[in-house]
C-alpha cells in the first residue's frame, strides 16, 4: 500500500523534529526482531528520555538533509530503527547497548554525532563518553580547587596578623593580672 504525499511529509516533519532535539542518533538494523521486542526496547529507552523510531529510509535521508545533517545512505538500507539520544549521550548510549545486548537481531550500523558520521564501532564508543553528571562534577572540581586555594591565600595574612597582635595582648593581660594580684596581696 502506497503512502500518500501528505503522510510522507508528516513523517519527514516528525523525523526532523526528533533530529533537532537530539544530540546524536544511532542507526540500527532491526531485521528479525519482533514487534514486542521493539516495544520493550522503546520502553527501556523511554526511561532514559530516549526514543526509538522505525523509519522509512528515503524519508529519513530527506529529514537529515533538512536538519542540516549528513545522510549516511550506506547505513539507511533495509529495516531501520533510529535511536534519538538527548543531551546526556553517554547515559542513553549505555542504556541502548545494555538493552540490545539481549536482542541479538538488532545490529548497530552507525551513528551521527555533531554532524559526523560514525561507523558501528564509533557508535559503540558513545557509551564511553563521560555522562553529563560526570562532566559537571569535573567542572565543579576544576572551579572549586583554585577558589579554595585563593581563599586560603587571602586568609593567611589576616590569620598571621591576628596571631602577631594576639601575642603582645596576651602578655599585656598577664602583666596587668600580675600587678592586680600584687596589689591585692599588698592590701591584704
Amino acid at each position: 500500500m502506497a503512502i500518500s504525499r501528505e503522510k510522507k511529509e508528516q513523517f519527514v516533519e516528525s523525523y526532523v523534529e526528533q533530529l533537532t532535539k537530539s544530540q546524536a542518533i544511532v542507526l540500527t538494523d532491526y531485521r528479525g526482531t519482533t514487534v514486542q521486542q521493539i516495544q520493550r526496547l522503546r520502553g527501556q529507552m523511554r526511561e532514559h528520555n530516549t526514543s526509538v523510531q522505525v523509519v522509512k529510509n528515503s524519508l529519513m535521508v530527506i529529514a537529515l538533509q533538512q536538519a542540516g545533517l549528513p545522510a549516511p545512505e550506506d547505513y539507511l538500507v533495509g529495516p531501520t530503527a533510529v535511536v534519538y539520544l538527548p543531551e546526556d549521550i553517554a547515559t542513553s548510549a549505555k542504556a541502548l547497548f545494555d538493552s540490545i545486548k539481549d536482542l541479538e537481531n538488532i545490529k548497530v550500523r552507525g551513528a551521527i554525532l555533531d554532524g559526523q558520521i560514525l561507523d558501528a564501532e564509533g557508535a559503540r564508543k558513545l557509551r564511553d563518553l563521560p555522562s553529563k553528571t560526570d562532566v559537571l562534577a569535573q567542572l565543579l572540581g576544576a572551579i572549586q580547587g583554585p577558589a579554595s586555594e585563593l581563599v586560603r591565600t587571602l586568609e593567611a595574612p589576616a590569620s598571621e596578623l591576628y596571631r602577631t597582635l594576639q601575642a603582645p595582648m596576651r602578655e599585656l593581660a598577664l602583666t596587668i593580672q600580675s600587678y592586680a594580684d600584687k596589689g591585692a596581696q599588698a592590701s591584704a
